[in-house]
């Protein structure tokens, strides 16, 4: 068997080692932006469930006996809210990217994807042994000229987008995109995983108004949402097709019912309580006054430091100063750019944010200016 002592040492003096930490300080880390993950209403949810006779698990997958009503009702429910023919849910939005990329893109399609693209997209990518054009992040002009190459008879194009990216916090050109998309004929993957709750005129994330048969959007709901899961909303064909022939759905156990009401359960909490956005609006702009000169686009804000170990060794000071905050380092960034994620929701009061801001003047390395 393999030694992996030598490489998890070079990890270490990379800096780029990663271990797991209990939660201990003020969030400024996590992707519950909507505050929902202890949304009273879940809870109760969850307990009249519970009490109904919900089961625990599905015991197997959707195509076997794993299917339930819970089920069925969020994606009918989803269908509706979101616009689109129809959705299906999935574990997770790694496994509903990743399924949806091997699935529908052909080994002799063509797929124009952002350079900074999450992971289970670029997996998808890898796994599914298409022909991949890489594009400098958001850049509309090499996205267009991209899609004006001929591809062969019976082959699709597919571009493929965050709405809001993880890592950066800038916001996709969706109303563009979905224009290129019906001109080029090609068809539109946008992974709203930070935008679903959040962006949008009620919070149905950057693709609200656009349903379109050329788009297909992917929603997480682990995040803003507060629950877990993922579900992908495109036209029938879609849809039908991947429950044909997407083996991460055809081959694992279905979600639990129970996440299946809670998720639910925190769309309609969404559109009932529009008041949760207006406060993450309020609070992105007091960071912004109080730190001009971070580029606060949207909940994301990176603090770009550069370097692996100091970006660590600033992430470490705020936490002792009881700030949550996480560095992140290659490879989930390019090389050169290991940032702070600074991470905005409804929990943070304006003396939080003060304090932090505090802290970080006074910790910040010579050389980077806020």
């Amino acid at each position: 068997m393999k030694n992996f002592a030598p490489e998890l040492a070079r990890l270490k003096a990379m800096g780029r080692y990663r271990s797991l930490s209990l939660p201990e300080g003020i969030d400024f880390s996590s992707n519950d932006y909507l505050g929902l993950s202890t949304h009273p209403a879940l809870r109760q949810a969850a307990i009249e469930a519970l009490q109904g006779g919900i089961e625990i698990g599905a015991t197997a997958s959707r195509l076997l006996r794993g299917h339930r009503q819970a089920h069925e009702e969020l994606e009918s429910f989803a269908a509706t809210y979101y616009g689109c023919p129809r959705a299906l849910f999935f574990p997770n939005g790694f496994q509903a990217n990743y399924a949806l990329i091997t699935t529908l893109v052909g080994r002799h399609d063509v797929a124009i994807f952002d350079a900074l693209c999450h992971a289970s997209m670029r997996d998808g990518l890898h796994a599914a042994q298409c022909m991949k054009v890489k594009i400098s992040h958001n850049n509309l002009e090499a996205f267009e000229d991209a899609l004006k190459k001929p591809v062969a008879a019976k082959c699709n194009k597919w571009i493929l987008v965050e709405s809001i990216y993880s890592m950066d916090g800038d916001i996709a050109p969706v109303r563009e995109l979905l224009m290129l998309a019906k001109k080029y004929d090609a068809i539109l993957v946008v992974d709203e995983a930070h935008g679903t709750g959040v962006s949008g005129a009620t919070g149905r994330g950057e693709t609200e108004g656009f349903a379109h048969d050329r788009l297909i959007s992917l929603h997480t709901c682990g995040k803003a949402l507060g629950v877990a899961g993922a579900l992908v909303c495109a036209n029938e064909n879609i849809i039908d097709y991947l429950i044909n022939a997407a083996r991460p759905f055809i081959y694992s156990t279905a979600p639990m019912p129970l996440q299946a009401v809670l998720v639910k359960r925190a769309l309609e909490l969404v559109r009932d309580e529009p008041e949760r956005r207006e406060r993450l609006a309020a609070i992105k702009a007091l960071v912004a006054r109080r730190i001009p000169s971070l580029a606060v686009k949207s909940q994301i804000v990176p603090i770009i430091i550069g370097e692996d170990a100091a970006a660590l060794a600033l992430a470490k000071n705020l936490q002792a100063q009881g700030f949550d905050i996480r560095a992140i380092r290659p490879p989930s960034v390019p090389e050169g750019t290991a940032r702070l994620r600074l991470s905005l929701h409804v929990g943070l009061t304006q003396q939080d944010i003060e304090n932090f801001a505090q802290a970080l003047e006074r910790l910040l390395p010579s050389g980077v200016g806020l």
